[in-house]
């Protein structure tokens, strides 16, 4: 068994695989190896194809759409960009910044360490969105005030500044670690954390809310979303089977590889999940203009968005999972792009969900229309 475990691909070599497969008859995805022996992947050819659709609609220099089960780690749906071409290399970088992924971390290590609940009162100060740790620590007069799933959902950046204090670096750390930061994984590298630059409280609140020192490689994005959707890491996987003629060689069976969060902490973690779709940064992709869902399920997630130091585009991440009360699916969505291309990653991962829960694109978000202003002023040259 160990022989033929062997001859399974890790996810590095699998995704170049399946970039290079052919589609037979009935739709499935196979690759034949030097020796006549046939890899088939797991992807749904319906699905796949809407994936496919998605991103040749709505190409960015640097993006990914990946659609995983929750329960297993089965991929049933991926694809990408790199530097343009359509391209799975675009999964293999792990110099994303995380940007407000990191919240996560943050949460959870307030959850544990601190003992707060999604309901619970956190207090800050300064800009939102804006840059500025020393004003966020030092309040002129009294802080505001907002629940911890308002702030998640709003991707409140002092807030989780101030968290990330109270926390202190060692129990960040240690929940960084459990979600397989600075570590590699099925024959790729994950993220990493630049601990040497924490020197400072305003650098541990810059960690904390995600502006700064913290990088994602999306295979990692997909394990942070399944670890928020059941509190198992599954291990990817994107091979099906290996047949040599009319013989099975082997069949992958999903495997954990992890578990980084307890019950009490997943309960909590997907109550913010929820807040973000529901009220938080993406309410307007996830309704339309009459505040209806456009899903027929509820969906969870969190947001980021920053700008890449090294590759000077902006990146934008969206990790979901649905429904949130029995998660059978996770959604991964990136992108890093110098064009200016309006259109959110979250657009794109709700329509992935429509395509898995519906078979089809249904109705428009709120969002849609600026983005289709803005691409005809493009195409106008205005």
């Amino acid at each position: 068994m160990a022989i033929l475990l062997s001859l399974i691909p890790d996810l590095n070599t699998a995704l170049w695989m399946l970039q290079n497969a052919q589609v037979d008859g009935d739709g499935r995805y196979y690759y034949v190896m030097r020796d006549g022996s046939k890899v088939i992947f797991t992807v749904e050819p319906k699905l796949q194809a809407m994936i496919n659709s998605l991103l040749s609609t709505y190409p960015k220099e640097y993006v990914g759409l990946a659609l995983i089960d929750a329960t297993s780690g089965r991929i049933l749906a991926i694809g990408g960009r790199f530097k343009g071409a359509p391209s799975l290399r675009s999964f293999k970088m792990n110099d994303y910044p995380a940007a407000s992924l990191f919240k996560v971390i943050t949460s959870v290590a307030a959850m544990e360490s601190l003992g707060i609940g999604p309901g619970d009162s956190v207090d800050f100060c300064g800009p939102i969105y804006r840059r500025r740790p020393k004003r966020w620590l030092n309040c002129r007069g009294e802080p505001y005030r907002t629940t911890l799933a308002m702030a998640f959902g709003t991707s409140n950046n002092p807030a989780f500044g101030r968290l990330a204090v109270r926390i202190g670096s060692g129990p960040i750390r240690d929940v960084a670690e459990r979600f397989f930061y600075d570590d590699t994984l099925l024959g790729l590298p994950m993220g990493y954390v630049e601990w040497d630059s924490v020197r400072t409280v305003e650098d541990l609140a810059l960690l904390g809310s995600g502006f700064a020192y913290s990088y994602m490689n999306p295979v990692q994005a997909i394990l942070i979303g399944e670890a928020m959707a059941t509190g198992i890491v599954w291990r990817p996987y994107v091979v099906d089977r290996i047949e040599r003629g009319d013989s099975l060689l082997i069949r992958t069976s999903p495997t954990a590889v992890g578990f980084p969060i307890g019950e009490p902490t997943l309960v909590k973690l997907r109550e913010l999940a929820r807040a973000t779709v529901d009220s938080g940064t993406v309410r307007k992709v996830f309704h339309d203009r009459e505040g209806r869902r456009l899903l027929p399920v509820s969906v969870g997630g969190k947001t980021g968005t920053l700008r890449s130091r090294k590759y000077g585009g902006l990146t934008e991440w969206f990790v979901g999972f649905a429904p949130v009360e029995n998660p059978r699916v996770v959604v991964v969505a990136f992108s890093m792009d110098g064009t200016y291309n309006n259109v959110k990653t979250a657009y794109l991962a709700m329509r992935a969900l429509q395509g898995y829960f519906m078979g089809k694109f249904v109705g428009n978000p709120v969002s849609f229309k600026r983005f289709i202003r803005r691409k005809r002023r493009r195409s106008r040259g205005g």
